[in-house]
């Protein structure tokens, strides 16, 4: 198991690199926005058009790391809507068609959680983009399924869901924290491998 201030440093540093591109995105529409002329509508479109794409995706992704890497309290619950609704926007645009199916209407912020984290994990497996499917048990259980073109398990990932001793790195820091949370609810993360398919079980 990682040591606990290294994991949290991990996080943040993989939280940082996934909103780089949307922020960088934001100060380059503010700065094309500054420098066109007045009288050119067609540039002012399009630059309030940028602005709006990135604030939206830097809104989603915030929205799926708070549930993700945040803490809640025992009894915090979520939304079924709202968990499917920021997992498939999360996704949406980088060749990965995600989809929830099972559930009740509503869940434990602690189960979305985890759900949410072996989501980034399977979405790691799809390189040329895929399928990304989570579906939920009635017993808090869920299964997450990646697949798509060349789609498996990368190595650091595998390593810390089979509890090598290994250090892990921002990239694997979601699958580090999936096992740990996984383990103080007395559960365990399962992988099982198909033809071009990657499925990550809650058991």
């Amino acid at each position: 198991m990682a040591d606990p201030l290294l994991l949290a440093g991990l996080l943040c540093s993989r939280l940082c690199h996934d909103l780089v591109g949307p922020v960088g995105a934001l100060v380059n529409g503010v700065e094309l926005l500054s420098d066109t002329d007045e009288d050119d509508e067609e540039m002012r479109e399009q630059s309030v058009a940028l602005l709006g794409e990135s604030a939206e995706e830097l809104s989603i992704r915030l929205r799926f790391f708070r549930i993700a890497f945040g803490a809640a309290a025992e009894d915090a619950v979520i939304g079924r809507e709202e968990f499917a609704t920021t997992l498939t926007a999360m996704f949406k645009g980088r060749r990965i068609v995600a989809g929830v199916s099972g559930g009740p209407d509503e869940m434990s912020r602690a189960m979305a959680r985890l759900a949410f984290l072996l989501a980034m994990v399977g979405a790691d497996c799809l390189p040329r983009g895929g399928r990304l499917d989570v579906i939920l048990g009635p017993d808090c259980g869920c299964r997450v399924v990646a697949s798509g073109p060349r789609c498996g398990l990368p190595e650091g990932h595998a390593a810390q869901i089979a509890g090598a001793d290994e250090v892990p790195e921002p990239r694997t820091a979601p699958s580090a924290l999936a096992v740990t949370l996984a383990t103080g609810a007395g559960r365990r993360v399962v992988v099982e491998t198909g033809e071009e398919s990657v499925s990550l079980v809650l058991v």
